[in-house]
């Protein structure tokens, strides 16, 4: 992924997925800090976070796995059952429990994001010995609005591009209509549309889980609760949005700072919800504070 890193491949073996994960070591550092990265809907942890890596500079040890749905993690049959957000939080409990992580550093970005927070409040009541250092939230999923009732009604939008995902002839319709949804300020650059519908139709059914898994979470979660415990991690807490987001989005992340002391909100510009694709530099340096 980056020559300054050595990488390593592995598998874990979960009740009903093998999950695929990735270490980066890099070469010659001892101790240092380690930071687990967690994608979002769609795209694996090697394309989402590749263009960072050589950015992370405050960084040693990287921890990237494929969650549900996504990239090399599979179902034993092949198939691409629907899956809870419990149970991509539990995959990753998992994987931390079986390599005995005990700290590090935390970004996640929009599913992936959702899936950091919800991993917080449960290592916080459940392994309050992990520790968990600075988390850093790229959009994420559930904090896409103030109005939650609004955000419930917008997540409808995301089941029927879910929809046509799965039923019409081709996803690349459905993969559109999720790409107007979350960047309707984009530049549409027909080359670039045209990789990112590809990068999604890879495997569409497991995006389509995804987002039926976001909009079930987003109707379940209690928001107010679920930040409450992240803050009470005792972690700082930043959230990067994009200056090409909807206004909505980064109003409710100005906001959130605004309230809360361990919350820090940064606006990208010329960017918007593929911000980690668009700057990975800058993104990098915000990551790199010690």
């Amino acid at each position: 992924m980056h020559p300054e890193f050595e990488h390593g491949q592995h598998l874990l073996a979960r009740p009903d997925q093998t999950l695929f994960w990735q270490r980066l070591k890099r070469h010659g550092a001892q101790g240092g800090r380690r930071l687990l990265m967690l994608h979002g809907a769609g795209v694996a942890g090697t394309l989402t976070w590749a263009p960072l890596v050589g950015h992370l500079a405050a960084h040693d040890e990287l921890i990237i796995p494929d969650l549900r749905g996504m990239g090399q993690t599979v179902s034993p049959d092949g198939g691409e059952p629907p899956f809870t957000l419990e149970q991509v939080v539990e995959d990753v409990m998992a994987l931390i429990e079986t390599q005995r992580i005990t700290h590090f550093d935390l970004i996640g970005y929009s599913f992936g994001g959702l899936v950091a927070m919800r991993l917080v409040q449960r290592l916080r009541a459940e392994r309050p010995e992990v520790k968990i250092g600075d988390i850093s939230l790229l959009e994420p999923a559930l904090l896409e609005r103030e109005c939650h009732a609004t955000m419930i009604q917008v997540r409808d939008g995301y089941a029927e591009a879910a929809r046509a995902m799965r039923e019409a002839p081709s996803p690349e319709a459905g993969i559109t209509a999720f790409l107007d949804l979350i960047s309707p300020h984009r530049t549409r650059n027909p080359r670039a549309e045209r990789m990112m519908v590809a990068r999604l139709a890879h495997r569409h059914l497991g995006f389509a889980n995804a987002l039926d898994c976001v909009t079930h979470a987003v109707r379940e979660i209690d928001r107010e609760v679920l930040l409450a415990d992240v803050l009470a991690s005792g972690s700082e807490v930043r959230s990067l949005v994009g200056g090409k987001s909807p206004q909505t989005l980064r109003d409710y992340h100005s906001l959130l700072a605004e309230r809360h002391a361990g919350w820090q909100s940064l606006e990208i510009p010329g960017t918007d919800h593929s911000l980690p694709f668009q700057k990975p530099r800058r993104i990098g340096a915000e990551l790199s504070f010690a």
